[in-house]
């Protein structure tokens, strides 16, 4: 930290730093402060409120609203008018996008989509027919919403495509890292609820139900007709098997491969 700076400490190991920082001001618990001359902002929990703090400092640019006079957009499409549309976007019969929404270039938001007010699409984002986005959320560059499930099944001497009929209903507050892909249902549909985050290339399959306020890290992927519960921790790289069920709490370590269903919350780690 040097001079002019707010900094923070959350773990006891940095604590022997805020005696000899240049920082004009940090955030730590009361007990990190012994020895410690620096104006502070005593707090259980220092990240969350430098994160709160940074927030601040660093506010997200307002929207400021225009549409692209080289957008492509269906005549049918409704758009409010506090959002903005910029250039190479393709918006298609009854799509639908709520207030101060911000749609980045090469976005795609194919039939029937509906976005929610507040929520942001950076570049070349794609949103399948009939798929759904909500309020205040973050798709970051590359996220594919709504591609087919894998769904195929031997027949005699090949694979026949099984349709994939659902759609993807994506709730409030959800943020999906870049090149993440979220799956179609096969039949229903693919339900992410509010409050989850998605890190970057995470792979969702189809029917796959995500609940409130899980987190999942890069390269993780998740087969079919999985439902996760409420505030799971899953590590980089975790593999979830197809048709199983992770209740609610459940911390999966990075690389760990799950193969049946987990019943009691708790931490699990794989080999």
């Amino acid at each position: 930290g040097q001079a002019g700076s707010i900094v923070f400490v959350s773990n006891t190991k940095y604590t022997k730093y805020l005696q000899t920082t240049q920082a004009s001001a940090v955030i730590a618990t009361e007990k990190m402060l012994i020895g410690c001359d620096k104006p502070a902002l005593v707090t259980e929990h220092p990240r969350v409120v430098f994160s709160k703090i940074a927030l601040l400092l660093n506010p997200v640019p307002d929207v400021q609203p225009w549409i692209s006079p080289d957008a492509v957009i269906a005549v049918d499409a409704v758009i409010d008018p506090t959002s903005r549309i910029e250039a190479f976007v393709v918006i298609q019969s009854g799509v639908s996008i709520a207030q101060g929404t911000w749609i980045s270039p090469g976005c795609v938001l194919e039939k029937n989509v509906s976005v929610g007010s507040n929520s942001r699409l950076f570049a070349n984002v794609t949103i399948g027919e009939n798929c759904s986005v909500g309020d205040n959320c973050v798709l970051h560059s590359g996220a594919v919403i709504g591609a087919d499930g894998f769904g195929f099944v031997w027949d005699q001497d090949a694979y026949l495509k099984v349709p994939q009929l659902g759609n993807v209903r994506i709730g409030n507050d959800v943020e999906i890292g870049a090149n993440t892909t979220i799956d179609r249902g096969a039949i229903g549909d693919t339900i992410v609820e509010k409050g989850v985050k998605l890190d970057n290339l995470v792979q969702l399959g189809h029917n796959d139900h995500v609940g409130e306020h899980t987190t999942i890290s890069g390269q993780s992927g998740v087969a079919g007709s999985v439902k996760l519960g409420k505030k799971c921790v899953f590590g980089g790289g975790v593999a979830v098997g197809d048709n199983l069920e992770i209740t609610d709490n459940v911390i999966l370590t990075g690389r760990s491969s799950v193969a049946n269903s987990i019943k009691e919350p708790g931490v699990y780690a794989s080999a």
